[in-house]
């Protein structure tokens, strides 16, 4: 979903009895998307990250972390090497 034209990107992290568990590949996705973004020249978008135990549930997937670019998921459970992050971003900021 874009909010005013503007890109969003979204790392889903675990949930569980309403607390945010700490993930080392959640943390790592987000500095690789940060690199791909600042490589783009994308410096203007920022990385968010899930607010709730709620919409973590709402995407129905387990693995985390879980990438989410303007509301579609692109990947989960893994780290994606950093080309194929830059060709989500470069598709999804048509």
């Amino acid at each position: 979903m874009r909010n005013g034209g503007c890109m969003q990107v979204k790392v889903i992290s675990h949930w569980k009895d309403g607390e945010k568990l700490s993930c080392s590949t959640c943390v790592e996705l987000k500095q690789l998307l940060r690199r791909a973004l600042d490589e783009l020249g994308l410096k203007n978008i920022s990385v968010e990250e899930c607010a709730s135990e709620e919409e973590y549930k709402s995407y129905g997937i387990i693995p985390t972390p879980i990438l989410v670019i303007n509301g579609k998921v692109k990947l989960s459970g893994k780290i994606p090497p950093l080309e194929m992050l830059k060709e989500f971003l470069k598709y999804e900021n048509k």
